[in-house]
């Protein structure tokens, strides 16, 4: 395409440059057929003989009826001549146009012959431009060469750039290949700070966060494994010591499978646990509703008021009626979880503080405990699953080490936040934040 401009842009300039020069002869040759009255003269032939070899065109001269006056070939005098440059030349304008292909192509150039706005005949130059053409030709190949030179140049040089480009491309595809093979551990390098490198960064993170989900879960069936095979430890032992005595004993069968019975239900407790918490990490389109959470707050002290009394714990609580969006179940679910964790670990005749306020956050719920504390250290793993600060402790109150990640889960969903403060001997305080619309 660049070949075929140029050679155009050329082939213009040279011809333009030609009907210049071809105009100044006609010129010549017009003033002299004037003063002559278009008759042949011995002045005249002489002229007409001379810019035709100067210009190397076949000159005709043409009257008012299209009849051939001179000739500079001495072929066609006296017949009658006409073409599309010498009909416009007679209506006064100075005409020219290309004619022919490539090498035979020649200008027909029309000039009126003027007396005074008449026009008495025409001049018309026949012109062969075949030294143009062949000057072109010359051009053009050279051009072509260099064309040949720079498509080498720039295929090498864009490949090169996109081998370049791509082999980010290509690391992160061998990296999902070989985590699709089942290792997970890639990474790739990152290169400048285009959209490749932005794919790279991304791929990274992404890594980063599956290797932490699949450490998140082998670790989650560790820890699962490890709660499932105590009681199921507990209950082989048990069994094995019935079968293996006589039962002669009844009393210390019965509370054989009292013990057998326990351990039953601390292992319904961890699935039901584990079950819940799966639910809520995949619940999708879960039922929501308006309600007031006085009313949930209120149901939950009336429940875990008997667990209360059997430590000699009262529950104060202050709350107020705020209206708000999302799962009443889950909800109170959540708060049963850490009121019932606070009176668990408060020191027997102590108290539960419980009270609810609002702000332009939303409904902010306080469950303050005066017990044994958590460790700063502790604080932040607390809502991990299976995680126990004093698993011996724990064991005894029956718990698994769920209830705090469940109570997590309930309020991310709800778009809320928890916040915990502690001191060790002093107590605990849960900050729960509820928005008063659910936003899904």
């Amino acid at each position: 395409m660049v070949n075929i401009f140029v050679f155009l842009a050329i082939r213009k300039e040279y011809i333009t440059e030609r009907k210049a020069n071809i105009y100044l002869y006609q010129r010549t040759i017009a003033d002299l057929a004037y003063e002559a009255d278009l008759n042949k003269t011995p002045l005249f032939d002489i002229a007409l003989e001379t810019i035709s070899r100067q210009s190397n065109s076949r000159i005709l001269v043409i009257d008012d009826r299209y009849i051939v006056r001179s000739d500079s070939k001495d072929q066609i005098e006296g017949t009658y001549y006409q073409n599309r440059e010498v009909k416009k030349a007679f209506s006064g304008v100075k005409t020219a146009r290309l004619r022919g292909f490539f090498e035979k192509s020649y200008l027909s150039v029309a000039t009126p012959i003027l007396v005074g706005e008449n026009v008495k005949g025409v001049v018309l130059f026949l012109t062969p431009i075949n030294d143009i053409y062949n000057k072109i030709v010359v051009i053009q190949k050279k051009l072509f060469a260099i064309s040949i030179l720079i498509l080498v140049l720039v295929t090498l040089i864009g490949y090169l750039i996109s081998t370049y480009a791509t082999r980010p491309i290509y690391s992160v595809i061998d990296a999902i290949e070989n985590m699709a093979e089942g290792n997970l551990k890639q990474r790739v390098e990152v290169i400048g700070n285009d959209e490749i490198a932005r794919l790279c960064n991304a791929f990274n993170e992404m890594n980063e966060k599956i290797n932490k989900i699949d450490r998140e879960r082998r670790q989650f069936v560790a820890d699962a494994s490890h709660e499932l095979k105590s009681p199921l430890a507990s209950i082989n032992v048990l069994v094995e010591s019935l079968i293996s005595s006589e039962l002669e004993n009844k009393e210390m069968a019965m509370e054989f499978l009292k013990d057998i019975n326990s351990e039953i239900n601390r292992l319904t407790n961890i699935v039901n646990n584990l079950l819940e918490l799966t639910k809520l990490e995949g619940s999708f389109g879960m039922k929501v509703e308006k309600f007031d959470l006085n009313d949930v707050c209120l149901q939950v002290v009336r429940r875990v008021g008997y667990i209360a009394k059997t430590k000699n714990i009262e529950i104060f609580y202050d709350g107020q009626s705020v209206e708000i969006e999302g799962n009443i179940d889950n909800i109170f679910r959540a708060l049963y979880n850490v009121v019932e964790n606070a009176v668990k670990y408060s020191y027997e005749f102590s108290r539960v503080d419980f009270w609810v306020e609002r702000d332009y956050r939303g409904a902010i719920v306080h469950i303050k405990d005066h017990g044994v504390g958590i460790p700063e250290e502790d604080l932040p793993k607390i809502f991990e699953r299976f995680y126990r600060v004093d698993k011996t402790r724990d064991r005894k109150t029956g718990g698994s080490g769920l209830g705090l990640s469940i109570v997590n889960e309930i309020i991310k969903k709800h778009n809320g936040s928890i916040e915990v403060k502690s001191r060790v001997g002093e107590g605990t305080e849960f900050i729960i934040i509820i928005p008063y619309e659910y936003k899904g």
